[in-house]
């Protein structure tokens, strides 16, 4: 299926590793022109070389003058503007996924916060006005499972993804009519890079497959496997956000599309 995104503009912020990466090689295998973003040059290049974006933008998204910076760095090597906006920069930033809530500190809150719902809200706010001018606009900001369904613990992470949830349904609404969309991609758990490191040192085996480091992580019961028997790839959020920026998904707007292997057991 065509789903006509030859030579539109995308920018994937956190492209530089993991599920970013996955997505920005979809989208550039789709025809795609890439911007690959992260705050390490080098690493982004790479990846950029290896998917042959259209180039790279540099810069830490929890900061205004961070976000200004990769908008107009982006801008400036697709020669346009931004029609499709993933926002996949984030992640824990204070490592607080074994404290409990009331042990999290105001400052750790605050910072999850600009990592996680503002990075996409900076960059929201200034990529949408070009997309409405333009009468097309995808954007598509990656969550987590556990905004609906958060754990006992790292709540300042999950409270984080769920006020992205919140703000994606209002801009989604607040874009009537304009050619412009916004929806949630919403991963488990995912084996990226990080994890396949994590499981091969833990079994002192560097040659250990995904397929291998799950069984033994799932037997150890470090997490349990969702009813679809695997843990996520990150080909499995790109998959999802390919269809979600096509022109082709007008029709839909202010959803949440969890990829999770079926691990959250609830209505959306």
């Amino acid at each position: 299926m065509d789903l006509k995104l030859k030579g539109r503009r995308a920018i994937v912020t956190g492209s530089s590793s993991g599920i970013g990466e996955g997505i920005a090689r979809m989208l550039a295998q789709e025809g795609c022109a890439v911007i690959v973003h992260g705050r390490n040059r080098e690493r982004a290049e790479k990846v950029a070389a290896e998917i042959k974006a259209a180039g790279v933008a540099i810069g830490d998204l929890s900061t205004d003058e961070g976000a200004a910076s990769v908008h107009a760095e982006a801008i400036a090597a697709l020669g346009g503007n931004i029609e499709i906006l993933v926002n996949n920069a984030g992640g824990s930033s204070t490592g607080n996924s074994s404290k409990k809530p009331a042990d999290i500190s105001i400052e750790d809150w605050i910072s999850n916060y600009h990592t996680n719902t503002l990075a996409a809200v900076r960059l929201c706010r200034l990529s949408i006005p070009e997309m409405v001018a333009n009468k097309f606009g995808r954007v598509i900001n990656v969550s987590s499972a556990v905004a609906v369904q958060p754990n006992n613990l790292g709540a300042d992470y999950s409270g984080a993804k769920a006020a992205l949830n919140n703000y994606t349904v209002s801009l989604a609404g607040s874009l009537n009519g304009v050619g412009v969309t916004a929806n949630t991609v919403s991963p488990g758990v995912v084996m990226v890079d990080g994890l396949i490191r994590f499981g091969r040192k833990r079994y002192g085996d560097d040659n250990l497959t995904i397929e291998e480091i799950t069984t033994k992580m799932a037997a150890d019961k470090i997490f349990q496997l969702p009813p679809a028997g695997r843990l996520g790839i990150p080909e499995d959020l790109a998959i999802v956000t390919c269809m979600l920026a096509s022109p082709l998904s007008g029709f839909i707007t202010g959803a949440n599309y969890r990829v999770d292997g079926g691990q959250i057991r609830s209505l959306n």
